[in-house]
């Protein structure tokens, strides 16, 4: 029996890059606003520096804070304050994407099989992100490959996985020789 796409995503949490037509970042701040965001150690370290009281520990992992309702702390409107210090955290620059070495056990037709380089990697994305089906389907594959090589280490910096108008904004901040807020 085939599954619809609505059935799919209600049993698999995640949807296969292939049952996507594309994705984008619209700058909402939902994911900034809806979901903690847990660092690595080394990260969890460069952000207490500058901000210890941001930072939290919980169940001895350590988490962006969060604000009495829920956002992020470092959201400032729907902009992340550590996107433009160069600081963004692992996990905020692959979301809404997931990557697996293996398909996610739901995903019986591999439709989350993606080659790259003359490796197979599954790339899912979350369905509860409003990007999904709002970009260019001609900067998909290039998103996923990005993503891939952020997941790998091979890449810091984002273009396609994240909100281009953001980048613009910084950018133009940063060659007007303006000061970038470090408040919050």
């Amino acid at each position: 029996m085939q599954r619809t796409l609505s059935e799919k995503i209600f049993v698999m949490n995640y949807i296969p890059w292939r049952l996507t037509k594309s994705w984008k970042c619209l700058a909402c701040g939902n994911c900034c606003k809806r979901y903690a965001v847990k660092l690595t150690w080394k990260e969890h370290r460069k952000i207490a520096k500058f901000w210890p009281d941001k930072v939290r520990i919980k169940n001895k992992k350590p988490y962006l804070g969060r604000r009495i309702d829920g956002r992020c702390e470092f959201l400032s409107g729907n902009l992340c304050h550590l996107q433009m210090l160069n600081m963004k955290p692992f996990a905020c620059k692959i979301w809404p994407f997931r990557v697996l070495l293996k398909p996610d056990k739901m995903d019986k037709n591999f439709d989350g099989l993606y080659q790259t380089n003359n490796k197979e990697y599954f790339v899912y994305l979350n369905p509860k992100c409003i990007g999904i089906n709002k970009g260019n389907p001609i900067d998909f594959k290039e998103t996923i490959e990005e993503i891939i090589n952020l997941w790998n280490g091979l890449k810091k910096e984002q273009y396609y996985s994240t909100n281009r108008v953001c980048l613009s904004q910084l950018f133009s901040t940063q060659k007007q020789g303006e000061k970038i807020c470090l408040k919050c």
